[in-house]
């Protein structure tokens, strides 16, 4: 029951991807359209975009922990880890450049919401293979 559980999510998840992908760039294009320019309102949508891909990337890797065993469940941990601390740190750097004034939190997100939309793409491939 689990096995056939992680192939409809996988499925779920091929389909979906460039859908979602498309959906949310829409999604996201028009939000900032609607920020004018304004450093709230755009960190607001990115906000938001983020938070969307954070659900994927969860639910990605979810169904990869469920079906790795052993060492390549330990591989795996350990390669999230990874990419989370670079993510952080990298996210945290940008967002406190000195040099770069308010524009500093949003090369900061910029940074955030590709770096997970990446990740999040490729755990998503990994689990529908």
């Amino acid at each position: 029951m689990l096995s056939r559980t992680l192939v409809l999510v996988a499925a779920a998840l091929v389909l979906g991807t460039l859908s979602a992908r498309a959906q949310q760039s829409t999604a996201y294009d028009a939000c900032m359209d609607k920020a004018e320019g304004t450093s709230t309102k755009m960190l607001a949508c990115g906000k938001a975009a983020i938070g969307q891909w954070d659900v994927r990337l969860n639910t990605a890797y979810q169904a990869l922990l469920a079906r790795s065993k052993g060492e390549a469940h330990a591989q795996l941990q350990t390669e999230q880890r990874a990419w989370l601390k670079h993510h952080l740190g990298e996210t945290h750097r940008l967002a406190a450049d000195p040099n770069n004034g308010s524009v500093a939190f949003l090369d900061s997100q910029a940074f955030e919401l590709k770096d997970i939309a990446d990740r999040t793409l490729l755990l998503e491939k990994r689990a529908s293979q």
